[in-house]
């Protein structure tokens, strides 16, 4: 038990740094939803107030006194709720050593070395937020205060937190003539998770929205999705998933996957990380297994096999890319940020750049720590909602 708290602290301090892994951060959700008081610890270690603290004492802390005072209380430990309080106390031990920042690493447009720059601005995570448009076109800004309104639609109740809205059934709903539909909207930098009424998990990220019936109640479950997302479908042989986007459809039983399938991009990709789907567009047909990815080119589809787990971790408020170029880095910022940029200089340099930033850090700070590898310079018009590059 000492140990698993131990390592629990250790991937929230990874998880606060921007260092955690996929699956990492797969054990650390799975734990946070084992006991309300492990949700409620790491909200509280998360806070703002506490990051605070500990960036200001962050300099003149001392890792190894605190690791013998860790020892110590573990040794005087009996039992659970004093445990519960070591884990605080040895994630605060963790998280100044892991709060100097993130390493980013640029590959130069000739491939000829590799740079590094090392971000020490503190890095804090971001709040979910979304917005949830009812049939009858109400919208409503998802938070804990719009629980009480929402406590049950159509024979749904919905369940508010900070984070989920969950749909759950609550009472047998027969077939009707006409569903009644939701849709979660994503704002830009935002980033919002339910769960429909069957049970499948869906992830939305920054700028996507997902349409979908409050029940399901056909022979089909049908949700419409513009933007990316991930999905953990709930197995129903009788009722298959069916995920529509302007450029193709995913057709599952149950699995795990992601889409990204932007209205103002041409992608479109389907990844799959667990079982089998189908994916549909107007001219073929793709089966997809486990490691897979459909990628839409030139109109039409090609297999390929999911080469790096950190394209995905946007989930962990995280923008990871390889070997993408500085104009396609500014592509999807448009999309995280809902900004437009415009190049003033049509001379600047468009090297190939990998590296990670935390979408909480703002666009600005990103463009500050680009400008170190790409010659160019910004100023931004707020009005317009513009960043002019020159």
């Amino acid at each position: 038990m000492i140990k698993q708290d131990f390592y629990i602290a250790n991937i929230i301090a990874r998880h606060l740094s921007g260092e955690i892994t996929h699956e990492e951060s797969v054990q650390l959700e799975s734990w946070r939803k084992e006991d309300s008081a492990h949700e409620a610890l790491f909200q509280k270690i998360c806070s703002k107030e506490n990051l605070k603290k500990h960036v200001e004492k962050g300099v003149s802390f001392d890792v190894a006194t605190g690791w013998l005072e860790v020892q110590k209380r573990i040794r005087k430990s009996n039992n659970r709720e004093r445990m519960m309080k070591i884990l605080r106390y040895a994630a605060a031990v963790l998280v100044p050593v892991f709060f100097v920042g993130i390493t980013l690493k640029y590959t130069d447009y000739d491939h000829s070395s590799d740079k590094s720059v090392l971000i020490t601005q503190p890095i804090l995570p971001g709040a979910a937020k979304a917005i949830l448009t009812l049939d009858n076109g109400e919208t409503i800004n998802l938070n804990k205060e719009t629980a009480d309104a929402l406590r049950k639609i159509e024979g749904t109740h919905i369940q508010v937190d900070s984070t989920t809205l969950n749909y759950r059934l609550a009472q047998s709903t027969s077939a009707r003539p006409k569903p009644v539909y939701n849709k979660v909207e994503i704002p830009r930098g935002g980033e919002y998770a339910l769960v429909l009424s069957d049970g499948t998990k869906v992830h939305l990220n920054s700028m996507s929205s997902l349409r979908f019936p409050v029940a399901f109640t056909t022979g089909k479950r049908e949700v419409e999705l513009q933007g990316e997302a991930y999905f953990e479908v709930s197995k129903n042989k009788e009722k298959p998933f069916i995920v529509k986007t302007t450029k193709g459809d995913v057709e599952v039983l149950g699995t795990k996957f992601y889409i990204s399938a932007y209205a103002t991009t041409d992608v479109f990709e389907t990844s799959l990380i667990e079982g089998k789907v189908k994916v549909h567009t107007a001219y073929e047909d793709m089966t997809l297994y486990p490691k897979d990815k459909a990628v839409l080119e030139n109109g039409l589809l090609t297999r390929k096999q999911i080469d790096d787990m950190d394209t995905y971790r946007w989930r962990d408020g995280l923008y990871c890319f390889k070997n993408l170029s500085f104009d396609d880095v500014l592509k999807q910022f448009e999309i995280y940020y809902d900004i437009r940029f415009v190049k003033e200089n049509p001379q600047i340099a468009n090297p190939k750049l990998n590296g990670k930033f935390r979408l909480i850090d703002g666009v600005d700070y990103a463009l500050r720590v680009l400008q170190r590898e790409v010659g160019f310079s910004f100023r931004r018009d707020d009005e317009a909602n513009v960043i002019y590059l020159k």
